[in-house]
C-alpha cells in the first residue's frame, strides 16, 4: 500500500496467477453435491447441459432435476465441469437479496450496524452489494450456501460488513471496494466442501482433518477461477485470506511484499469477526498488540479506529474461568522450548526448514515478557490480578489469545514438518503436544 492524503492506497503488485486443474483439488467433494441434493429436495434445481465424468461418460442429460437419488450418482464419479456451471436453481441469490439479508442482520446486530454507520458511509455496504452483479454459477453457489449452511453465509455476511467499512476508511477505490466485498462474500466458499462436522465448535479435530481447512482458500480461489468474470484481485484476495504478512500464515507462507494489498484488509476482517461482534474492547486490544506483526498495521489502525466504542460501552464481564490455567499452560510451552531447540540443533537435517519454529517461539517468549508475565514469578502476577478487577479482565483476555497464539504455532509446525524425516518430526511433535495441552 502506498499512502496518498493519509490513507494507504491499494497498488497492484506483480502477482503470478495461480494455475490449478480443479479436477484435482478438492472442488467436488461429496459434502457440497450432498447441500445440493438437499437444496434440490425444496425447490428446483436443473441440469441446463448434459452433465459428464471426467471420462467423457454422461450422467445426467440437460433438463434434469437434481434431487438426493441423483446426487448419489454424481458422487460416485469426478465430473467434467463443476456442478455451479451447470445447474440452475428457483429464487437464486442476487445483490438485492444480498442486500436484503445485511438488513435483517442490521436489526438483529446493532454492533454491526454501528459499524456501518462508523466507516464514514452508512448506506454504503448495502449499495455496494446491491450493485454486485453476479454470474448464474456464483448466484447459485451463494444460494446453496445460503440455504444449507446458512451460519457460514451469515459469517460471511459479517466479514464482509467489516472488510467493506476498512476499505471506505482506507478510501479505496470504487473498483477495489467492489473487488474486495466480493472477495469477502467468496473467501470461505471452499469451506462447504468440507465436512460441516469438522468445523463445528465442539469437535477436536485430527491432523489429517486439519489439512482439509488449510486448503480451503485454494479450494475457493478454484471455485472461483472456473467463474466467469471474477476480478483477478478479487481471485488473488480469496487465495492469500489466510496468509500473514510475517509469514506464518497459509496455504503458501507468503510475507508481507507477496501478499495481495486486498487480502491484508480481509485478513484483519475474519480475524475479528468475533471480537467486533461482542464489541470487546479488552480482548480487541490485546489481539492488535499481540498480533502486529502479522498484520498490516494501516489495516489495524483503521479498525481500531472503527471500533473506539467511547464511554458509553457497558463494563466488562468478569471472566468466568481461572486465567491459572491458561498461565500455567504458556509456562510450560516456553519452559518446553529450550529442550526441543538443542535437540533440533543436533539434527543434521533439520536446517532452514526449521527457522520459522525458532522465529515462532521467539517472538512468543518476547510477547509473554512484554505483557508483563515474568516466567520466572508468574504466581504474583496471578495474586495482582485477582485483587483488582481491570487487571484480572486484562490478563484473561492476553492469556487467552496467547493461548490461541500457541494453537496457531503448533499447526503451522505439524503443515511444515509433514515432509521431513521422522526422528525431527519426533521432537517437533513433543512440542506440538505441550502447545496443545491447553
Amino acid at each position: 500500500m502506498a499512502l496518498t492524503n493519509g490513507f494507504p492506497q491499494v497498488v497492484q503488485p506483480n502477482v503470478v496467477p495461480l494455475v490449478v486443474d480443479h479436477v484435482a483439488l478438492p472442488d467436488q467433494s461429496p459434502h457440497y453435491i450432498q447441500a445440493v441434493a438437499d437444496l434440490g429436495e425444496e425447490r428446483e434445481i436443473v441440469a441446463h447441459e448434459d452433465i459428464y465424468a471426467s471420462n467423457g461418460m454422461k450422467l445426467l442429460a440437460k433438463g434434469a432435476r437434481i434431487n438426493r437419488q441423483q446426487a448419489e450418482r454424481l458422487k460416485m464419479h469426478k465430473l467434467q465441469v463443476p456442478l455451479d456451471l451447470v445447474l440452475s436453481a428457483e429464487q437464486t441469490i442476487d445483490g438485492s437479496m444480498l442486500a436484503a439479508d445485511a438488513n435483517r442482520m442490521f436489526a438483529e446486530d446493532p454492533v454491526m450496524l454501528r459499524l456501518a454507520e462508523r466507516s464514514g458511509d452508512p448506506q454504503g455496504f448495502r449499495q455496494g452489494l446491491s450493485a454486485l452483479t453476479l454470474s448464474r454459477p456464483l448466484g447459485f453457489r451463494l444460494t446453496v450456501m445460503r440455504e444449507k449452511r446458512n451460519g457460514l453465509y451469515r459469517h460471511t455476511l459479517r466479514v464482509a460488513l467489516i472488510t467493506h467499512a476498512m476499505a471506505v476508511r482506507l478510501d479505496l477505490t470504487e473498483m477495489e471496494k467492489h473487488d474486495v466485498l466480493l472477495a469477502a462474500l467468496c473467501h470461505d466458499l471452499g469451506e462447504m466442501h468440507t465436512d460441516p462436522e469438522l468445523l463445528a465448535s465442539d469437535h477436536r479435530i485430527t491432523s489429517e482433518q486439519r489439512r482439509f481447512i488449510h486448503v480451503h482458500p485454494i479450494t475457493s480461489y478454484v471455485i472461483l477461477q472456473a467463474m466467469p468474470d471474477i476480478p483477478s484481485a478479487t481471485l488473488q484476495a480469496v487465495l492469500h485470506h489466510h496468509e500473514r504478512i510475517d509469514g506464518s500464515g497459509y496455504p503458501h507462507g507468503l510475507t508481507e511484499s507477496e501478499i495481495h494489498p486486498l487480502a491484508k484488509l480481509l485478513c484483519v476482517a475474519e480475524v475479528m469477526v468475533g471480537v467486533v461482534r461482542r464489541a470487546d474492547r479488552h480482548r480487541l486490544d490485546v489481539i492488535l498488540r499481540l498480533n502486529q506483526q502479522r498484520f498490516d498495521p494501516a489495516v489495524l489502525g483503521v479498525l481500531r479506529d472503527l471500533l473506539r466504542i467511547g464511554d458509553s460501552e457497558k463494563q466488562a464481564a468478569l471472566p468466568e474461568c481461572d486465567p491459572s490455567v491458561h498461565l500455567t499452560h504458556v509456562m510450560a510451552v516456553i519452559a518446553a522450548w529450550p529442550g526441543v531447540r538443542d535437540a533440533l540443533a543436533a539434527q543434521p537435517s533439520c536446517g532452514p526448514s526449521l527457522g520459522f519454529l525458532n522465529e515462532r517461539m521467539s517472538l512468543l517468549r518476547s510477547l509473554v515478557l512484554q505483557v508483563g508475565i515474568d516466567p520466572e514469578n508468574a504466581e504474583m502476577l496471578l495474586e495482582l490480578a485477582r485483587g483488582e478487577r481491570e487487571i484480572l479482565i486484562e490478563l484473561h483476555a492476553t492469556l487467552d489469545e496467547l493461548h490461541w497464539m500457541m494453537i496457531d504455532i503448533a499447526n503451522e509446525a505439524e503443515r511444515r514438518t509433514a515432509l521431513l524425516d521422522p526422528l525431527t518430526r519426533s521432537i517437533v511433535f513433543k512440542l506440538i503436544t505441550v502447545l496443545r495441552l491447553g
